[in-house]
This record gives C-alpha cells, sequence and structure tokens, in this order.
C-alpha cells in the first residue's frame, strides 16, 4: 500500500516536470504580439473643431520590447510588435482627439501647430526572488506643443505620461498572457495622455 503511494506521488512530480518543461521550452521561442488597443476615452467639444496635426516619433533604442521568462538563468525568446507602434500610437491619438472635438491630421513637413508625441519607453521585463515570479511592464510617452499664434505670441506645453504595472507570482509566463499584459500597458499610458485634461485645454485654448 505504502510503495502505491510513493508511486503516485512519483508520477504527480513527473508530470509537474513535465509541465515545467513545457512551459520554459516555450519561453525560449520569440514572441510577436499584436496590439488590439481598447482605450476608453471621455468625448467632449473642448477641441471646438480646430485643426491640430500630430507627429509621432519613436525615440527606442531597437524594436525589442522584452525577453520571454524563463526557468533558466539566461533570458527567453525576445518580444516583438506585429505592427509598427509609431503608427499605431498616432492612429489612437487622432482618433482620441476627434472624441474630444478637435480635426486633427497627420502631420506634414512645415505644418503647424503641431501636437508631438515621443515614445520614449515600452518595454517588458521579469524578475524573480526564492520563491515566485514577476512580469514588470513600463511605458513612457512625451506629449509637445509648440504655438506660434498670429500675433506673434509663442506658447508652449510639455507633459510625461509614464505607467509601471507589476504581476506577481509569476513562473513563466504563456504567450496569450504577454499579449494581455502589454495591451494593458499600451491602453494604460495611451489613456493617461488622452485624459490630460490642462493639455487638452491648452490645444482648445490657444490653437487658431
Amino acid at each position: 500500500m505504502k510503495s502505491n503511494s510513493i508511486i503516485a506521488i512519483l508520477k504527480s512530480v513527473l508530470v509537474i516536470f513535465c509541465f515545467v518543461g513545457l512551459f520554459a521550452a516555450c519561453a525560449d521561442k520569440p514572441q510577436v504580439v499584436k496590439l488590439v488597443p481598447d482605450i476608453p476615452v471621455i468625448e467632449s467639444n473642448q477641441g471646438n473643431g480646430k485643426m491640430i496635426t500630430v507627429k509621432v516619433i519613436d525615440k527606442r533604442p531597437n524594436n525589442v520590447i522584452g525577453y520571454r521568462t524563463s526557468s533558466t538563468v539566461t533570458n527567453g525568446g525576445e518580444i516583438t510588435l506585429s505592427q509598427s507602434l509609431e503608427k499605431l500610437v498616432l492612429y489612437e491619438s487622432i482618433k482620441g482627439l476627434i472624441k474630444k472635438g478637435f480635426n486633427p491630421l497627420v502631420a506634414k513637413p512645415n505644418d503647424a501647430p503641431t501636437l508631438t508625441i515621443d515614445i520614449q519607453e515600452f518595454k517588458y521585463y521579469t524578475s524573480t526572488s526564492q520563491w515566485t515570479g514577476a512580469v514588470h511592464t513600463k511605458a513612457t510617452l512625451r506629449a509637445m506643443v509648440n504655438l506660434n499664434n498670429s500675433n506673434l505670441t509663442k506658447r508652449f506645453y510639455e507633459n510625461t505620461y509614464t505607467v509601471n504595472n507589476e504581476k506577481r507570482n509569476v513562473v513563466v509566463t504563456t504567450a496569450a498572457q504577454n499579449e494581455k499584459i502589454i495591451n494593458e500597458m499600451l491602453n494604460d499610458v495611451m489613456r493617461k495622455l488622452l485624459d490630460d485634461n490642462e493639455l487638452i485645454e491648452f490645444m482648445g485654448r490657444w490653437v487658431e
């Protein structure tokens, strides 16, 4: 009877090791994440139909967001995006500004006035302690508006929007979990930008 219990325990341990090995093997593979933004924007008429051009600049050193969790001391596979983050932030910014009552356009050379959005950070990284792990994401956008009105008055607005998210007690994440976590990061940082009432009021008041 005792030997049967030992065999049952050994079988359970073997199954656990198989699952861990399977997840570890998956974690070593690169992952391409698809972003599907879902950004709630409170609609208003603060823009008063004013025309503003929007320009987005991706200032990240490369397109790698981070690396998947791994059961080894080395990083797992690279995580990248299936879309251009620059184009996606531009599209979502224009969509959000329309809901705020503006008439936004894609910026072209010599266009003015212009809202410039810099993508400074958009990253995923992991940390581990003795028994637990965590997944972290950090995104930073900077918005700038530089206006030269017809009366030669110069006006300038700048703000930075940062989100730091953390999921604890995670050892090895699946591809689906990573995709959800990274989409949450984009939603959160874009919502901060589009909810910046000072930015919206500045453009609504001073754009001619």
